[in-house]
């Protein structure tokens, strides 16, 4: 281990001096009264790193651009020929991140509070929590019922440790869909309109959302609050179709958002919300439709007091994004502020180079267009075990293209180890759905955004195989080999070693996998009962696979999260290791002569849904494992 680094620092306020010593820690190094000299000055109008025949003089304009500059200079001590002068100006005043904590993962408050110094090196000052019900709302036990929300005080203490870094926290509630697991329950259904939106127009569900603004005012510092709106597609359908015949739904919408934000003006608020409700309904369809019609008066009707949140996770197309913008600014007239994403949904490992090309293009459409506040989405699926410190390259970059307007593979590498201790390619070596362009130019579905054929692998059923046939279109064999290689390689011993071990059991698992469908099928066709012996050993080396990367996720999630939520990982990892004894039983069966036949081999296996690209995109993982479930 490197011998830490000697520091003494002056200028720094008494309130920031503990949070000083803990990054200081994660940089490798510590307060030494004859250490290196670092004075620190806040008058300044740009983060400056500049060395000097003393030491180094640190000057910043906000103060989470103090902890960026801290991470710099320490690196310059640890490595004398990178002592140059460093200006950086933000391009945008606000930078930061958004973690999913409701889709079945709620990471813990100490997790929290470790990723928020990881921002503050990196140099963002925003957080945003995305609670549906995963917070404690007075007066509704059944709000959030036993899936490990927040207490009150736990929102407080993050709030405060936020603080400290110069970052603020911001709740990112709904209030009005997206509340499905919040309605199911009895006491919920007063409040809704169907499964998963509040009832517009409703006293009761006005109501709630008063209650959930009063808890937002009592725990957190800030008046800004995110009321979500997003993806409320059944607005107008349900009880109110029922009770009063079609209304359109952007009409809806602007009478909830005036409700909601009358509200927020009455505690004090300043509200956000998603935009895309607003973008709807054009004859393109899809999230942002640049045919929507939005009403001439809509800017007129709209709360003076609510900013637009337009989000793309798809396009990395400056032109495209740059476009919507525009959009937001001639129909709504209202703040637009942009989020980005993290590829994290539908897949069991982040997309890394889908997330650095949007990343990229959009930040430039951002600064081009004058939107000031960017932040990065991470979208969880409620049965994927991936570890959230995954997502740090992600977080990464989109720092780097607030501080820098281009950003090379080499810069993002070497301010991403600073920043984190890393190798920036140990954590791309997760990343077993990125591929080459050239492979994605030839092999990828057109008419989809990203790739996620790893979740195919390992929830397709060995004996079913409803994706088979189109994976077999690409030598997934030597691609996994590749993931296994480089996981081989990584000597990490700290805190991420549990994330690349089970990375390592991924690509393994992925590999042995890949291909055995294929084999049991033709042996099967060709009656060869020894390749079908060779096709059990294969599977029972599979079977140990899965119960390894079963137990490295279980031993990963509750070091990081609420143990609610871990049902639903669970319940689909025995899930895909009861379907591997099942195909073991089922191939014995017929190599003893017990069964005469198995039907599900000899079974025709189609292109699935005609699509003959190997690299495409698809859904939940029942849909993926069953024709005959999670349609």
């Amino acid at each position: 281990m490197a011998e830490s680094v000697k520091v003494r620092i002056t200028g720094v306020p008494e309130n920031t001096q503990e949070s000083v010593r803990t990054v200081l820690s994660k940089l490798g190094a510590e307060i030494d009264s004859e250490g290196v000299l670092i004075c620190v000055h806040a008058d300044g109008d740009e983060l400056s790193v500049v060395p000097n025949d003393e030491g180094f003089l640190i000057t910043y304009s906000q103060k989470c651009e103090f902890f960026r500059g801290l991470a710099i200079c320490i690196n310059m001590i640890k490595h004398p020929d990178k002592k140059v002068t460093i200006k950086q100006r933000r391009c945008f005043n606000t930078s930061g991140v958004m973690l999913d904590v409701s889709r079945g993962v709620v990471n813990s408050v100490a997790m929290v509070k470790d990723f928020i110094e990881y921002m503050a090196l990196m140099g963002h000052n925003m957080l945003m929590l995305y609670t549906e019900d995963t917070y404690k709302l007075p007066g509704h036990k059944w709000f959030g019922y036993l899936k490990g929300g927040y207490s009150e005080d736990d929102l407080k203490e993050i709030d405060t440790y936020a603080q400290k870094f110069g970052i603020e926290l911001i709740p990112c509630i709904q209030t009005l869909s997206h509340l499905a697991t919040a309605l199911r329950w009895k006491d919920g259904k007063k409040y809704a309109n169907s499964g998963q939106t509040l009832h517009v127009g409703k006293n009761e569900a006005y109501e709630l959302i008063e209650e959930m603004l009063k808890t937002v005012v009592r725990v957190f510092t800030t008046k800004k609050v995110h009321i979500g709106l997003d993806e409320a597609t059944d607005i107008s359908l349900g009880a109110m179709l029922k009770q009063n015949g079609y209304i359109n739904p952007t009409e809806l919408m602007i009478q909830h958002v005036e409700k909601v934000c009358d509200l927020c003006k009455k505690y004090g608020l300043k509200p956000m919300m998603w935009s895309d409700m607003f973008f709807k309904n054009g004859e393109r369809g899809g999230d942002y439709d640049e045919t929507s019609h939005i009403p001439s008066d809509t800017p007129e009707r709209l709360p003076e007091n609510v900013e637009m949140v337009y989000w793309d996770y798809c396009y990395e197309d400056e032109k495209h994004i740059e476009k919507f913008i525009k959009l937001h600014n001639e129909k709504i007239k209202r703040k637009t502020c942009f989020a980005g994403g993290i590829w994290t949904w539908s897949r069991l490992v982040p997309s890394y180079v889908k997330t650095f090309e949007t990343a990229r293009g959009q930040a430039m459409a951002c600064r081009k267009n004058g939107v000031d506040t960017v932040f990065v989405t991470t979208w969880n699926s409620s049965c994927a075990p991936w570890d959230t410190y995954s997502v740090l390259p992600g977080i990464q970059i989109w720092a780097e293209l607030t501080y820098k307007e281009t950003v090379s593979d080499l810069e993002l590498a070497e301010m991403f180890e600073i920043c984190t201790g890393c190798a920036l390619d140990d954590f791309l070596a997760i990343g077993v759905d990125d591929f080459s362009t050239e492979d994605r130019e030839k092999y990828m579905d057109p008419g989809c955004f990203c790739v996620n054929s790893s979740a195919q692998h390992f929830f397709d059923d060995i004996l079913y195989g409803l994706y088979e046939k189109t994976l077999s279109g690409y030598d997934f064999k030597s691609h996994y080999k590749k993931y296994v290689d480089l996981t081989d390689a990584i000597k990490h011993k700290g805190k991420f070693s549990d994330m690349f071990y089970q990375a390592n059991i991924f690509a393994r698992l992925l590999y042995q996998k890949c291909d055995i469908g294929l084999k049991l099928r033709n042996a099967y066709a060709d009656n060869d009962k020894n390749a079908l012996k060779e096709c059990i050993k294969t599977l029972n080396e599979l079977l140990a696979l899965y119960e390894e990367y079963h137990r490295i996720s279980y031993k990963i999630w509750h070091k990081n999260n609420s143990p609610f939520g871990w049902e639903g990982c669970d319940m689909t990892l025995s899930c895909m290791e009861a379907r591997v004894k099942n195909a073991i039983r089922r191939v014995s069966e017929y190599i003893n002569g017990d069964v005469s036949e198995l039907p599900e081999l000899s079974a025709e296996i189609e292109y699935y849904n005609g699509c003959r690209y190997p690299l495409t995109e698809s859904g939940r993982m029942m849909s993926i494992t069953s024709p005959g479930y999670g349609v």
